[in-house]
């Protein structure tokens, strides 16, 4: 399965994409420039950012074209970003076909675009546009080119009849509305000024007629907080044991496999493997079963 050939493919269709170990990889457009001699059209760059927000986007593009499951498809896609981290921290690079290379800078993840990479974005359809000009024209087609003929001392006769009863008509209209408001003057009924109802949040009752131990807070409404495009980082937790011993080899074998966690001990019998993860609050259900998926751990929670 040619892991690197999907994710160009996904790459040069959606703009970006995101492979866990690796970070975002965006398509960016850079703008046109002047060398002094003559002006440069816009141009494409593949850049790599770390972190990004996980989702099975592109391991369900790999799994619907390879036609294989979507776990079989993140194993595949979770090995390839291994073995790179590996390759391009050994000095290697390890190439995107047609696109790039991916190569290590500084100990971080970076992207090099091939100098012949061309992109061009796809046009925009002009269907619509087409059908509409094709009914101006047909309605020009069929319109006459010059007024027709006619007299121009003929009187239509009957037209003139008609304007005439409309005048009257409209006339007689107006004087019987004028007529009837003249001899039925009353004072229009006042208004009734209707307040504002305002409805404020229940103050809390006083200390001295709670009951012992009643927590004065409870009194305020629980405020509620709108989702937003903002993000966060959230520590989730993505394995519990009872030893140190187990917990560290499972530490281990994670870092070694190019996953960003740490340990965190909760008490005597319960070792925490954290992970931290950036996404939107509205995000944070996705996220969990995207970590489930990937670690096999059922308990993925976000760590307080």
């Amino acid at each position: 399965m040619d892991i690197a050939k999907y994710i160009g493919l996904y790459l040069l269709k959606n703009h970006f994409c995101y492979v866990h170990g690796l970070g975002n990889i965006e398509l960016v457009k850079r703008s046109a420039t002047y060398d002094g001699k003559a002006l440069q059209p816009p141009s494409y760059e593949v850049i790599v950012t770390p972190g990004g927000s996980i989702d099975d986007n592109l391991a369900n593009f790999i799994a619907s074209n390879e036609q294989i499951s979507i776990s079989k498809a993140a194993n595949a896609l979770r090995d390839f970003s291994s073995q790179t981290r590996k390759e391009i921290a050994a000095g290697t690079e390890v190439a995107i076909p047609n696109i790039g290379r991916f190569a290590e800078k500084a100990g971080k993840v970076t992207f090099i675009t091939d100098d012949n990479f061309k992109f061009t974005p796809a046009g925009i359809p002009t269907i619509k546009n087409s059908k509409q000009l094709d009914e101006q024209n047909s309605r020009l087609a069929h319109k006459p080119s010059f007024p027709p003929p006619h007299k121009a001392d003929s009187v239509n006769w009957s037209m003139v009849i008609l304007v005439l009863v409309l005048l009257i008509i409209v006339g007689g209209a107006i004087f019987g509305i004028y007529y009837y408001n003249s001899h039925n003057k009353t004072s229009p009924a006042p208004v009734p000024v209707v307040k504002d109802t305002v409805i404020r949040a229940p103050l809390p009752l006083p200390v001295d007629t709670l009951p012992p131990g009643k927590d004065t807070s409870t009194s305020f409404p629980p405020s509620v907080t709108q989702d937003s495009l903002q993000v966060n980082t959230y520590k989730m937790i993505i394995g519990n044991y009872n030893s140190r011993a187990k917990a560290e080899k499972r530490l281990f074998n994670l870092k070694k496999g190019g996953n960003e966690v740490d340990m965190v001990q909760k008490d005597t019998a319960d070792f925490l493997i954290i992970s931290s993860v950036t996404c939107r609050a509205a995000d944070t259900t996705h996220v969990k079963d995207s970590l489930t998926r990937m670690f096999g751990f059922k308990g993925v929670m976000i760590f307080r």
